[in-house]
């Protein structure tokens, strides 16, 4: 390659490096870094969310409360309806009305235990509702909050 080639290809090449400089200094000038959300905004925004955790346990524990309290009832009752049922089968003397009591009283026991049950699955159900609920309404706001923390440009 002679002289006059090597000083053209160096030319060259320095013009196109100038170049390639140029645009990179006006890419990274007008280069925008995203805005970054305000700590305070954030810091609210989780305050916010433990809150409402806190509160959706406190649901949950009342709720277990309840339930507790509730079986203890229905326990205090079957107990009673059991002596009830042992001195209704002892009054009686003749074993076909002592069969036909104990049948009865069988079933009703059955249809007593049923109900309890789902009155303990309501109570259960409500208790985990209203949790859910709570933790679901905060959440949907926490997503409105962060759009518009993170959306919020630097400086406002």
């Amino acid at each position: 390659m002679s002289d006059v080639s090597k000083d053209a290809a160096a030319h060259m090449f320095g013009d196109a490096m100038k170049t390639a400089s140029d645009m990179t200094t006006k890419y990274f000038a007008s280069f925008k870094p995203p805005a970054l959300p305000e700590m305070s905004a954030l810091m609210e925004m989780q305050k916010r969310n433990l809150s409402a955790l806190a509160a959706a346990n406190k649901l949950v524990f009342e709720g277990a409360q309840a339930i507790a309290q509730r079986q203890v009832e229905l326990m205090r009752r079957q107990v009673s309806d059991v002596s009830e049922a042992v001195k209704t089968l002892n009054s009686s003397v003749d074993a076909k009305d002592r069969t036909a009591k104990q049948a009865e009283l069988i079933k009703l026991a059955y249809a007593k235990s049923v109900a309890d049950l789902k009155e303990v699955e309501d109570l259960m159900r409500k208790s985990s509702a209203e949790a859910l609920e709570l933790v679901h309404r905060r959440f949907v706001e926490a997503m409105d909050e962060v759009k518009t923390v993170v959306v919020k440009p630097i400086g406002e």
